[in-house]
């Protein structure tokens, strides 16, 4: 081949997306370059604790961006020093002061950062290292997101000239171009020189071809292909078997410099090989590609179904296209749907978006419904459903077991109606590791080596260790552990706790500074609450509207305020609520009595309404105010009448029914200790309050008493029984032993 005709020929191929543009090794693969070493205990560990830092760093920038949004676009000097006081760094700061816009602008500088930081470089271990005993360490650090290769050989330099290769592009729906591929393989092999040629696309070359990938067949034929590129790529010679797969004639060797042909697991494929369906030996990972018209068939699918089924190829087509329709249908209901309010131009745009692949939360988002729809069609606020569109159907009326089905069945609907389709075409797109195992293997001996397979964190360390087995290089891609479930459940009650402590500093106002005060006209004058005070925090959900209430007692156990607090409500709702507590504390400090505020609210009818959950006497309002204080009246003034659900127990509450014994009343003693709103009236019956303080107040006082009934004593012992307790009993001298009893005649004290 002339030079002249090798740069047509890559131009062309190129252009057709058959081989990708010529880069750096290193820029494909990022373990090129790095040499092999032996795995030991010191080196997994570094190789965990790097991986580790690397997520920290990411996370540590995240959290500061967050805590400068939150600060908003001009904050006062009071909130940046509780945000400098709560962690903020003091170099984010000055950095945030130091330009115009700079809090905004340096959070977002920061997000950029953390998306874009690097990972640590892919730890290199000979493979024939990798021992059972390391598996503990090697976990450790797959779950702090490792990448691990164990490799067979050594791995060609970061700095080599590199192309990747599709062979599927060469399957036409007239089979095999042999022409082609040996044409565009020789061009790629003479222009790289020493540099690394790069085989994908084996497993959608194999169901182009219309062959099961885990059938003998199919791997006959992707060991030919890789024999065939390696054969007209370096010069090598091509044997009569592999050439008789394809229907070629063997070559003899070259004695030409070659390059070097292998299988990698790629670095970014998806940007290198935009076009490229399956990578390396690995089998296709989908069959569906996703077009302004919606979902369709991939190029491999559609030669497959040619192959195996053309007459079923525009059915499966069509059900395919059609499967967000299908979706909404299967998941709630098109009726359903109409009948709380969705138009058919709604219904529309869900369909397209579930077609487009969209979960079911982002189709009934705002983004793809639109303020319109949501505002004048459904009645709702759009800004409250931004990116949840499962809070959407729930403020529709959709239970949460209807939401939970409808996921379920939207989830993957149209990679199972294609599936099902090839299944029915004796093509089996779900394939095993043992499988990809045999397939790798025999491209590994056409090739001679140099051929590697990517193994997830979730296929475990076992396909690990058959692919080494098997003489194959393996990638060990790691994938960052969430939390374990006590690490959960811990940050849900911390979280609850800041929800719950950020509710009570946001809600305080003057009544914690109160004062007696009278108008001079003998009206009442306002009671002092206590500066620590009983109360309790419930916790409840109005119409799916969460709802925190707040209370405080005076000392006799009495409500004296209360804080309301919706603080994911629009900013005007929550100061209407927030200053109606005010209003109700105060009016409860001055005397007005709750049955006043109870009889005036309850019953009261507007938005939000609906369900009550988390209250176990309440499940339904017709307001906020009506579910506030029909709890507080259950809570502080025993109007069972207003609660639906009697909750029988021994704990706290009534202990009716099945009691064993009822409980005490509320005491003055009790109220002390307890909240008579979170007891809601009634001592539990496992508590017993004893008169402690009395008897601590009396043993006190009869402790003084007999110290002041005590004589004095003088400073000299008892001759008699050596005791300092003699008193004097007249001015003649004499004295007495409290002891002993001794009498003494002109006893005279030694002055000390």
């Amino acid at each position: 081949m002339k030079a002249a005709e090798i740069e047509s020929v890559l131009e062309a191929a190129e252009a057709d997306g058959l081989l990708s543009p010529e880069i750096e090794f290193g820029a494909a693969f990022r373990a090129a370059g790095r040499h092999r070493r032996p795995m030991t205990e010191e080196s997994l560990r570094n190789v965990a604790s790097a991986y580790a830092s690397a997520g920290l760093l990411g996370a540590s920038q995240i959290a500061t961006a967050e805590m400068l949004e939150r600060l908003g676009d001009a904050p006062r000097n009071a909130e940046l020093a509780e945000a400098i006081a709560s962690g903020l760094p003091q170099d984010i700061l000055e950095e945030a002061l130091r330009q115009p816009d700079g809090f905004s602008r340096t959070a977002d500088a920061l997000r950029i950062a953390a998306a874009n930081v690097q990972p640590p470089p892919t730890a290199v271990f000979s493979a024939n290292s990798a021992n059972s005993e390391f598996d503990p360490l090697l976990l450790a650090a797959l779950k702090e997101g490792a990448e691990i290769f164990l490799a067979q050989e050594d791995v060609a330099p970061a700095r080599q000239a590199s192309r990747l290769l599709d062979v599927s592009l060469a399957i036409s729906p007239d089979g095999l171009e042999s022409d082609l591929l040996c044409t565009v393989a020789e061009a790629a092999g003479r222009s790289l020189g020493d540099g690394v040629l790069l085989i994908n696309g084996l497993g959608a070359a194999v169901l182009s071809l219309g062959l099961p990938y885990d059938s003998d067949e199919g791997r006959a034929v992707a060991a030919a292909l890789c024999a065939v590129v390696k054969s007209f790529a370096t010069g090598a010679s091509l044997s009569a078997a592999h050439a008789g797969v394809l229907g070629l004639e063997a070559r003899r060797a070259s004695s030409r410099k070659s390059c070097n042909v292998a299988i990698l697991p790629i670095s970014d494929f998806a940007d290198l090989m935009p076009d490229c369906e399956s990578e390396g030996a690995a089998p296709v990972c989908t069959v569906l590609t996703y077009s302004d018209e919606g979902p369709t068939l991939a190029r491999c699918a559609r030669l497959a179904i040619s192959r195996t089924a053309p007459e079923s190829l525009p059915t499966i087509l069509e059900r395919v296209a059609n499967c967000g329709g299908e979706d909404l249908e299967a998941a709630l209901g098109a009726d359903r749907l109409k009948d709380r309010g969705f138009s058919d131009a709604a219904l529309d745009r869900v369909s397209r978006a579930m077609s487009d692949g969209l979960p079911l939360n982002a189709a009934f988002s705002r983004w793809v419904l639109g303020d319109e729809i949501i505002s004048d069609d459904l009645k709702l606020a759009p800004e409250k459903f931004d990116s949840d569109g499962l809070a959407l159907l729930s403020a529709m009326g959709f239970s949460r077991k209807d939401i939970a089905k409808a996921e379920a069945a939207v989830d993957g609907t149209a990679e199972d109606i294609a599936a099902a389709e090839f299944r029915q075409c004796g093509l089996e797109l779900h394939v095993s590791a043992e499988a990809e195992l045999a397939f790798a293997s025999a491209c590994a001996e056409a090739l001679g080596g140099n051929t590697a397979i990517r193994v997830t964190g979730r296929n475990g360390l076992d396909m690990a260790d058959a692919a080494i087995a098997a003489g194959l290089s393996t990638l060990l891609v790691g994938i960052r552990a969430p939390a374990n479930d006590d690490v959960a459940d811990r940050m849900e009650q911390i979280l609850a706790l800041a929800d719950e402590l950020a509710i009570e500093s946001g809600a305080s106002f003057a009544a914690d500074e109160n004062t007696s005060v009278s108008d001079g006209h003998g009206q009442s004058a306002r009671t002092r609450l206590p500066d620590r005070r009983k109360g309790y925090i419930q916790k409840a959900s109005v119409g799916g509207h969460k709802v925190y209430l707040h209370t405080g007692e005076f000392e006799d156990g009495a409500l004296g305020e209360i804080f309301i607090d919706m603080h994911k409500e629009g900013a005007a709702f929550r100061s209407l609520m927030n200053n109606f507590a005010i209003a109700t504390s105060i009016g409860l400090q001055y005397g007005v009595p709750l049955e006043e505020f109870v009889d005036a609210f309850v019953f009261t009818r507007f938005e939000p309404a609906g369900a009550v959950t988390g209250n176990d006497r309440i499940t339904k309002a017709t307001s906020i105010l009506d579910y506030i204080f029909r709890e507080l009246a259950v809570s502080y003034l025993g109007r069972d009448d207003l609660a639906e659900v009697d909750v029988t127990h021994d704990g706290l509450g009534r202990g009716a029914g099945d009691a064993t014994r009822e409980p005490a009343e509320f005491t003055e003693e009790a109220a002390q200790l307890i909240s008579r709103g979170f007891s809601r009236g009634q001592l539990p019956d496992n508590i017993v309050i004893f008169d402690k303080k009395r008897e601590e107040k009396q043993a006190e006082e009869d402790t003084e008493t007999e110290a002041l009934n005590a004589p004095d004593y003088l400073s000299e012992a008892c001759p008699n029984c050596g005791s300092f307790t003699l008193f004097q009993i007249s001015e003649d001298g004499e004295a007495e032993c409290d002891t002993c009893g001794q009498e003494l005649q002109d006893f005279t004290e030694v002055p000390s």
